[in-house]
């Protein structure tokens, strides 16, 4: 019955909102970032029992205690993605920090692209390899058999190399590859099940997990899960859903989003897309690209913080929050 209330109150906050830009406190710094009908039969039933690690892509901004505590507070967040190719900060100052915050937290360590990119444009499997390499012995493994560094993003954007894109069998050789260095530690990429390469035996054997990261102008949100469910099963990877806040959007925001071409999600697109996405069967882990305070979007003078602070936001990321972890 709560839910039913929450969700009443959501939608009442929802009709009188428009999605206008306003200011937004930003606490402290540090890293990441990255991508028409709109969904209509959201009726799959909501599982109160479920419990799903809840959080954001990015937090330029808020990589601090009083950032945590604000994103914590204010957006119901347990969980993080953060970039980081710096051993040194990453073990000294991120997870300890993550860890007295009681978040949980995934990484990606490579870098950039540029680190693993061959002069032609190709991904490099053996530059990729020598930056996993300077996580040996870095201290982070510690904060992978205390819980607090659950996940390592082997790759993000799998096709954005200018050359040739890394193969099936490259990613679970990175997958491997990860698991020798970083034993315990959930391997995963940023790319929807149903768009994965697949491998020459039809399945994978080290890459544990794919992002779906939903778009209003991908379709019915109950008919894309359903794809990406069943690619995933193909596969024999699990998913770990999300939308794209920043490029998501059918239009009806009007605000431009991170690419020019592109627009924000409306609270209601988020709402009615999460609630669904919320619901995928033995769901573990949900991801929203992003939240940022840092980097402007292509308009020159929005900043995502800024758009996603906004209490009609806050309302809608707090209800989905608690349908990821009920506190009954």
């Amino acid at each position: 019955m709560k839910y039913i209330l929450k969700i009443c109150l959501i939608f009442i906050l929802l009709t009188a909102a428009s999605c206008g830009q306003t200011t937004s406190q930003t606490p402290d710094s540090d890293n990441d970032s990255t991508e028409a009908t709109q969904g209509s039969d959201n009726n799959l039933e909501v599982t109160e029992s479920s419990s799903v690690l809840f959080g954001f892509w990015g937090l330029n901004g808020y990589i601090s205690k009083s950032g945590l505590d604000f994103m914590q507070s204010n957006f119901g967040l347990s969980v993080i993605q953060v970039a980081s190719s710096d051993p040194v900060w990453t073990v000294g100052t991120l997870l300890p920090l993550v860890q007295e915050a009681g978040l949980k937290i995934t990484l990606r360590l490579a870098g950039s692209h540029s680190n693993y990119t061959t002069s032609s444009g190709d991904f490099d499997l053996a530059s990729w390899k020598s930056q996993i390499e300077l996580w040996e012995d870095s201290g982070v493994q510690d904060y992978i058999d205390n819980g607090t560094l659950i996940g390592h993003m082997i790759l993000d954007d799998i096709y954005n190399f200018s050359g040739q894109d890394a193969t099936a069998a490259d990613l679970d050789e990175m997958a491997r590859y990860s698991q020798q260095i970083l034993p315990g530690l959930m391997t995963f990429v940023r790319e929807r099940a149903s768009s994965m390469p697949i491998p020459a035996s039809g399945t994978y054997l080290y890459v544990d997990a794919v992002v779906n990261q939903y778009r209003s102008f991908d379709g019915d949100v109950t008919t894309y899960l359903e794809t990406q469910i069943a690619a995933a099963d193909s596969l024999g990877v699990d998913i770990i859903n999300g939308l794209n806040l920043c490029d998501g959007g059918d239009g009806s925001s009007g605000q431009m989003g991170w690419r020019a071409d592109k627009f924000a999600m409306t609270p209601t697109e988020i709402y009615e897309a999460g609630q669904v996405l919320l619901n995928a069967p033995d769901l573990e882990i949900f991801l929203m690209w992003e939240f940022d305070a840092n980097e402007l979007w292509a308009d020159g003078t929005t900043i995502g913080a800024d758009v996603f602070s906004q209490s009609e936001y806050k309302s809608v990321f707090q209800a989905l929050s608690e349908i990821a972890a009920p506190s009954n």
